[in-house]
């Protein structure tokens, strides 16, 4: 069982209060080979519910990098952090709307996550002194709205409409918060928090992690409101209502409060020294991230969740919800009911993230083990284990931005990124030899050819997939893994998966669902791949200009 229970939530508080620094898994016994019991023993303590979800500034991610640091040391790899040790500290802070926010109309008060939900950019403190409420229309069809002179200085309402399906769906209309005619408005206020599930409410409310704790002084909140709480503000229902018809005066204040996360959020790096006195100065930079997405609040069924997921959201998180017709909705009932043949009902809330990334994360732990016990290459292998990738890359952002060796330096980085499945049943073109290759060849034409050569030379090669290199795939990836933060300072780059599957950041993403055996296979490829990179003469040839590191990423 994996519910945050009321005993869990009090012992996790705590851990928070005591203000000690949590302790890691206890190591795993391990051979010098890379291994798939290795892999595998690796990672169940990762992966673990007691890791809950590894979130950045909690105490899971904070024993991750706990562990990782333990096993660089024990292998006898230098620290490569700050002041001497393993870790560089990315300062995160947890970027929330204050506990403050709340609306007053017409005698009644709404509160926070009862009935305001505030969303969007992170915007200062502000009041709400009788402000004027204005109906704008409806958020899903703004040509039907109002003028910017109309929502001037007003708190501006917008409801949404059923589509052409019958259906009303908050997709698409956040971006109303950038729509210039609310520019001067005291509050942009969706009627939309009723179409949100719990879990998606508790999210939001909880806040988002960021390294930019600015608010901006100007910028009109936005939130998502009750359907009571809009027709507080309006003095009727918004669907009766005419865009820019007046509604009531509402008092309040809303805005957002940056708190420090409560646990130190991490890189953990480290250096396998190399052995040419003039190239050991120079790096091939093996990487993986060590965090994941926490955990839910509200609980599902871990077998109905797998079942529904097995045949609406093939590939997880990417993967849109929708309800199933008549013929998936048999699917998945055959698929819950042959699962409940063999066990009762789990409830589950922890997304272990066991391939995401703990895969890549035990992958390069492997590797250290191994490249420690033998000959070292000519140059060194500088290991980053990265935290809130999850976060839209920060903690790689973070490395390379403040690196711990000089960035001209490396000369080559390999990151991988869910390496631990890749299974027929997880994509339909995927097997054995399936690896995903992303931006292998953007920077060093030879890099790639290297990895393409050494990877024909492995036993059982893998057959690379750049379907998702191509500029402007709808997905990406290129933009979306750690491999880029190192390719925008033009070092050649690549991002090694094996692909997404039902259990993208899902709750079952879990150690047990884990092709141990094919991960070594990948471990193993890397490993000779960074060998035959560290023991090269040359560096591998750049083929482009250096570029502004801090310009958008472009797939």
């Amino acid at each position: 069982m994996r519910v945050p229970t009321a005993s869990l939530f009090v012992l996790l508080a705590a851990t928070r209060a005591s203000a000690q620094a949590p302790r890691p898994p206890r190591s795993a016994s391990t051979q010098t080979a890379i291994s798939a019991d290795d892999l595998r023993s690796r990672l169940y303590l990762i992966a673990d519910d007691s890791m809950m979800g590894r979130q950045p500034g909690e105490a899971g991610n904070y024993k991750a990098a706990e562990y990782v640091a333990s096993e660089f040391k024990r292998l006898g790899l230098e620290p490569a952090g700050e002041n001497g040790t393993y870790f560089q500290t990315v300062p995160f802070v947890l970027m929330a709307p204050d506990a403050g926010t709340y609306l007053e109309a017409g005698g009644a008060r709404f509160a926070l996550g009862t009935d305001v939900l505030l969303l969007g950019v992170p915007t200062t403190m502000r009041r709400l002194d009788n402000a004027s409420v204005v109906y704008g229309g409806a958020a899903n069809n703004p040509a039907e709205g109002i003028t910017a002179d109309a929502a001037s200085g007003k708190v501006v309402v917008l409801d949404i409409r059923p589509g052409p399906d019958g259906i009303r769906t908050t997709r698409g209309v956040q971006g109303v918060a950038r729509d210039p005619r609310f520019a001067n408005a005291k509050l942009i206020a969706i009627v939309a928090l009723d179409l949100l599930p719990g879990e998606q409410r508790a999210s939001i409310q909880a806040g988002r992690l960021t390294v930019n704790s600015a608010q901006n002084p100007t910028a009109p909140p936005t939130a998502f409101i009750s359907p009571k709480a809009a027709s507080a503000l309006l003095g009727a229902e918004p669907s009766s209502m005419t865009p820019g018809a007046a509604g009531k005066t509402v008092s309040g204040s809303v805005g957002f409060a940056p708190r420090q996360v409560a646990y130190a959020a991490r890189n953990v790096v480290a250096i396998l020294r190399g052995s040419d006195p003039a190239l050991k100065g120079q790096y091939v930079a093996l990487t993986a991230h060590n965090d994941h997405v926490g955990f839910d609040r509200s609980p599902v069924d871990h077998d109905s969740l797998r079942a529904y997921n097995r045949v609406i959201r093939p590939m997880g998180a990417d993967s849109p919800p929708r309800p199933p017709n008549a013929e998936e909705a048999a699917r998945i009932t055959a698929i819950r009911d042959s699962l409940r043949a063999l066990r009762p009902p789990r409830l589950d809330s922890i997304r272990n993230g066991a391939d995401d990334d703990g895969s890549g994360t035990v992958s390069i732990l492997e590797i250290a083990e191994a490249m420690s016990a033998a000959k070292h290459p000519r140059r060194s292998i500088l290991f980053v284990n990265h935290t809130g990738e999850e976060s839209g890359l920060v903690g790689s952002g973070w490395f390379t931005d403040h690196a711990t060796v000089p960035t001209d330096s490396i000369v080559a980085e390999i990151d991988q990124d869910m390496v631990g499945r890749g299974t027929a049943q997880d994509l339909p073109d995927a097997g054995p030899t399936y690896l995903e290759v992303v931006g292998a060849k953007r920077v060093s034409k030879e890099f790639g050819e290297i990895l393409e050569a050494v990877n024909a030379a492995q036993p059982v090669p893998f057959v690379f997939n750049y379907t998702f290199d191509a500029p402007g795939h709808p997905l990406q990836y290129y933009c979306r893994a750690d491999h880029y933060n190192y390719a925008r300072y033009t070092i050649p780059a690549v991002a090694f998966s094996r692909g997404e599957h039902l259990d993208y950041h899902q709750v079952t993403d879990e150690a047990q669902y884990i092709d141990y055996p094919d991960m070594a296979r990948v471990s193993r490829f890397v490993h000779d791949a960074a060998l035959r990179i560290a023991n090269l003469d040359h560096r591998p040839v750049i083929d482009i200009p250096k570029g502004d590191p801090h310009a958008p990423c472009r797939q």
